[in-house]
């Protein structure tokens, strides 16, 4: 407790707001505070941010100027967030043709260049400011911090990392960062099942608090893990992210490692948007940072208890504002309040990319958390992936162990074609490996069907299946 307690109060505020003159524990301070007050005062302050950014891309960013006014939409009409449904969505697309107009012309300092990892499709190119870039830090530390990831614990990740060599400078830079955060970095995509004895080795040498893991992968290594009757140390807690984390993969997690798994929701566009707290009711929102609504596909609120489309707002993002942004995931709506105590709502669940939805030849919509709870009774399929390289046709690639009974292949083919429906052809395709992405993630469903219409416009944009 005392090298926590030393790291936390000494060695990370001197690296922070001393060295790097960032201002990310300032604002950790913040939200630990506002995170208690009642929901309707976050709400208050979540809709002041929200005009002033609205604002801000109206005077200062020229593509919005241009849009809304030409929509007759003026900021000074922005009374409540009714008003603001009116404003129209922002897709990806319209974020890669008119990326440079979508910068503030005011902000002085140089923005940070970023992109998302792009795992079907084309990398979106975007920017922030350092403001946003430190309130992102400081969201993501909270929201560890609800799973006992504060800020000074000793953390074990199995993450992705960069797929090519660094140059020596930015291998010095990293290990530096880490060290002041107390981390032990393992590539994720160097996990395998002859890796598995030596990072076991390593996290039981290590002895974090607190694992953080890509979902797929931290799963891929409980099993293993499991099947061979090894134990590994058991940390306070483990944080998953990067990738839906589904019941029976929680289930099996904590049995291998015996401690609580929390769950994540963010992405590279906006970091941390939700977490867990000890609750485990659901994902607490950054409200205070970001506006994020579930609409159906004609732009409008989708009922509660129905899956609809994530649209986020970054409320703090000045130098390239996302306003009303369709991030290509579905949520359950409808937002709850938790009983820790907090004021922020509660995202219910996170779904999954909208375009990993199977849509069949006859109108059915099959969502593609449909797979994994389905190829989960059947332990002989070690890995799989479903590709829909057409609306009538569906490959089913399999990893199998050699004890894989032909009864049980004929019986998911036959649950996957009853639900369905017999428009749809099935191939079944065994596989030696299923790659993993660039991001070093999992890709349960790659559907190549465009979906029918998108929420801003009625028509599909092909270009972007992430």
């Amino acid at each position: 407790m005392l090298i926590q307690a030393i790291y936390r109060h000494a060695v990370l505020p001197a690296y922070e707001s001393l060295y790097q003159r960032r201002h990310t524990l300032r604002y950790l301070r913040q939200l630990d505070r506002s995170q208690w007050l009642s929901a309707a005062e976050i709400q208050t302050q979540q809709f002041a941010s929200l005009k002033r950014i609205v604002e801000h891309a109206e005077r200062h960013c020229p593509y919005f100027q241009r849009s809304w006014s030409a929509l007759g939409l003026s900021s000074a009409d922005l009374r409540n967030l009714d008003d603001f449904r009116r404003w129209p969505l922002t897709e990806k697309k319209q974020i890669r043709e008119n990326r440079l107009e979508m910068r503030a012309t005011d902000i002085q300092r140089p923005l940070l260049a970023k992109s998302t990892g792009g795992s079907t499709g084309t990398p979106l190119q975007f920017d922030l400011d350092m403001g946003s870039h430190e309130r992102r830090w400081a969201a993501m530390l909270r929201g560890y911090g609800w799973a006992g990831g504060t800020p000074g614990t000793k953390q074990f990740h199995l993450w992705g990392a960069p797929l090519e060599a660094q140059p020596l400078k930015r291998r010095l830079k990293d290990r530096i960062f880490n060290l002041v955060q107390r981390r032990r970095m393992v590539n994720s995509f160097h996990l395998s099942d002859e890796t598995v004895p030596d990072i076991l080795r390593e996290l039981n040498r290590y002895r974090p608090d607190v694992i953080v893991a890509y979902t797929g992968a931290i799963f891929q290594f409980a099993r293993s893990l499991a099947e061979r009757n090894l134990h590994p140390f058991s940390p306070k807690s483990i944080i998953v992210g990067a990738e839906k984390l589904h019941g029976f993969q929680r289930e099996l997690i904590e049995s291998v490692f015996r401690c609580r798994v929390f769950e994540t929701y963010g992405s590279r566009e906006f970091m941390l948007i939700g977490a867990e707290c000890s609750e485990h009711r659901g994902l607490h929102v950054t409200s205070e940072q970001l506006l994020v609504e579930i609409l159906n596909d004609d732009g409008q609120p989708t009922p509660a208890g129905q899956a609809g489309n994530v649209v986020i707002t970054d409320l703090f993002n000045y130098g390239m504002p996302f306003i009303r942004y369709v991030n290509g995931d579905q949520a359950l709506a409808g937002f709850d309040q938790c009983t820790c105590g907090r004021g922020l709502p509660l995202l219910r669940e996170v779904r999954g990319r909208r375009l990993d939805a199977i849509r069949t030849p006859d109108g059915k919509l099959v969502p593609g958390e449909f797979f994994p709870h389905l190829f989960k009774d059947f332990p002989a399929v070690r890995q799989f992936q479903v590709v829909q390289p057409a609306q009538d046709r569906l490959e089913l690639r399999v990893v199998l162990l050699p004890d894989m009974k032909d009864s049980d292949r004929s019986r998911i083919l036959k649950i996957i074609s009853e639900t369905v429906g017999q428009h749809v052809q099935l191939a079944w395709q065994p596989v030696q490996d299923i790659p993993l992405t660039r991001t070093g993630k999992h890709m349960v469903v790659v559907s190549h069907v465009p979906a029918t219409s998108d929420p801003a416009s009625g028509t599909a944009d092909k270009s972007e299946t992430t």
